[in-house]
């Protein structure tokens, strides 16, 4: 699913990071432009997927790679309270810039590793339909389950390279819509699970490249930001049309820009990059036995 790789691997790890707010379900719609039901489209959900996946996996390289690897770097700018004083509410401008690197290799491992300064600060390991988050330094691992759990389902199945739309979502809908004076299709994404809020893509008419994506990002206390991508500036890597910049915004006060720095398919990878800390430490004790 390489029209919206680039900029929904990194969805899952934002979670944590948000500040709180509460939406409800009439505030989602409106937020996602819902409540706007567009012009009837001319394309079947079939169709649709059929000129994307023309536009950007010609050749089918990344449908049938057996693995890949996704190199980006991070500019993050945020908002942040100079002082605790409700009268004056001060902010300035805080920048972070840091590396993400995703390994994938099928079936179903996928293992994503963020570094700041060279130094790895937090990891996310997804196989066999488990997830865990894992701390670099201490080498432990905390299981996902619950709504996150279900959350990152979906968000792997967004970057496997067999999935399309209709593998991952239970309804889709589509209209037509136009943003700054080019016409494009909106495409309505909605999980079978009823707590995961909509996914939203604007496909260019013209081109069927995905250039804006909507949904809304959840907290690990339950939060719900608004969360848009905009990939842009694509080209072709590994055979395969890729956005080398993509603008987010999550929420009103985090802004960041993701640049691709490497895109490579069909890569080796050892077993150890997808074991569970534990599992290494039970491997190696099993191995000075033997």
């Amino acid at each position: 699913m390489t029209r919206f790789l680039a900029s929904v691997l990194l969805l899952f790890v934002c979670c944590a990071m948000l500040p709180s707010c509460k939406l409800s379900d009439a505030e989602i719609e409106v937020m996602l432009g819902l409540n706007d039901p567009g012009e009837p489209s001319d394309l079947t959900v079939e169709q649709l997927i059929k000129h994307m996946e023309a536009a950007t996996d010609p050749e089918g390289n990344f449908k049938n790679a057996k693995s890949y690897i996704l190199r980006q770097v991070i500019v993050e700018e945020s908002q942040k309270d100079v002082d605790d004083n409700p009268f004056t509410q001060r902010t300035r401008t805080a920048v972070d810039q840091y590396e993400t690197e995703i390994k994938f290799r099928k079936p179903d491992f996928q293992r994503q590793i963020s570094y700041r300064n060279g130094e790895p600060f937090a990891s996310l390991l997804y196989k066999g339909g488990r997830a865990w988050t894992i701390d670099p330094k201490k080498s432990k691992a905390t299981e996902i389950t619950g709504h996150q759990l279900r959350l990152f389902h979906v968000f792997n199945s967004f970057s496997h390279p067999n999935n399309n739309l209709e593998d991952v979502f239970g309804t889709i809908e589509i209209s037509t819509v136009y943003i700054n004076g080019a016409r494009h299709y909106r495409v309505v994404c909605r999980a079978d699970d009823v707590e995961i809020a909509p996914y939203v893509m604007y496909v260019n008419a013209n081109t069927f490249v995905t250039t804006r994506m909507e949904t809304i990002l959840y907290t690990d206390g339950g939060e719900e930001f608004l969360y848009v991508a905009q990939p842009d500036r694509f080209e072709k890597r590994s055979g395969v049309l890729m956005p080398t910049i993509t603008k987010t915004t999550i929420g009103e006060d985090r802004h960041e820009v993701i640049l691709l720095r490497e895109f490579e398919l069909n890569v080796t990878f050892s077993d150890d990059v997808f074991q569970v800390p534990e599992d290494k430490i039970k491997i190696g004790r099993k191995k000075q036995e033997e």
